[in-house]
């Protein structure tokens, strides 16, 4: 039992914003904080994982990774595109051929990340990553990334009563370890628009009650427009029907992501001869 004065003496890093998302989502009222979780849902394809990964890779402050939808090899072809540059696909080959040691070099800089590449990891595998994590570093985590919430493995056999276990449990872990937790997390892909950010009604196994923030994410791959709709935010402004998005641009062979607000700045005037992939992407952002 605490009195509010103590609760502030004694709060430590839980509700401390972390680093911005993006500016845009900054400027929106969005913002990712320590002790809290942040879930982010899309449908499969809509670049949930590489939203997660941009943001960790971008900062590289003490994060734990629970890559359990993607495999080890994919994750490291995928980052290392990010650091240089480079196409996914010239990384694989360099990976395999000539150019190991210079992309081992690129991700060896990223030295505050560490991951757990387990396909089905239980909440006790959660447990113990953090604290082998809390024993290398000498404190846990800023950042705990769970992709996704659908591989965890629950003791409830039905599905929807283990997702609701396991995001309890997690909520848990974010208050009790004082990291942000980016839940990934998959939606039901009947329950809204081709090409529009699902609403909060269509997060799967009914367990959008704890996250602080929710994010849901559609992906238009013509325009290279990553669509993100704030459908839950305790300490912003939301819309739970997602009628509003803001937008990011993406180079996906390159793993790359760019705020609309710079992409704006950066893209020709509109005197000048777009293609209709990029005239379309100016139009929704200007």
């Amino acid at each position: 039992m605490k009195s509010l004065a103590q609760t502030i003496m004694l709060s430590g890093e839980s509700g401390r914003p972390l680093p911005d998302l993006t500016p845009s989502l900054t400027q929106a009222g969005v913002r990712l904080r320590r002790g809290q979780v942040t879930m982010i849902a899309a449908a499969p394809g809509n670049m949930k994982t590489l939203l997660a990964l941009w943001y960790v890779a971008q900062h590289n402050i003490p994060t734990l990774f629970f890559s359990a939808d993607t495999d080890a090899s994919t994750i490291v072809n995928r980052v290392a595109a990010m650091l240089t540059g480079d196409a996914v696909d010239i990384v694989e080959a360099g990976i395999s051929g000539s150019g190991a040691d210079y992309y081992t070099e690129q991700v060896t800089g990223l030295q505050n990340i560490r991951w757990c590449f387990d396909p089905s990891p239980t909440l006790d595998d959660i447990d113990l990553e953090t604290m082998a994590f809390t024993e290398m570093w000498g404190c846990p985590p800023e950042i705990i990334v769970i992709d996704s919430l659908y591989n965890v493995v629950a003791e409830h056999l039905d599905e929807y009563a283990g997702m609701r276990e396991i995001s309890r449990a997690l909520h848990h872990v974010a208050r009790s370890t004082e990291a942000g937790i980016i839940l990934l997390h998959h939606v039901s892909e009947n329950t809204s628009n081709a090409g529009e950010c699902p609403p909060r009604k269509a997060i799967l196994g009914k367990v959008s009650q704890l996250p602080e923030v929710i994010l849901t994410l559609a992906y238009d791959e013509m325009a290279r427009e990553l669509k993100v709709a704030t459908v839950k935010n305790r300490s912003g402004p939301a819309d739970a029907q997602a009628r509003s998005h803001v937008s990011l641009f993406v180079d996906a062979p390159r793993m790359q992501i760019q705020d609309a607000m710079d992409y704006q700045s950066s893209l020709p005037t509109p005197a000048v001869q777009l293609s209709p992939a990029l005239q379309q992407f100016w139009d929704s952002v200007v």
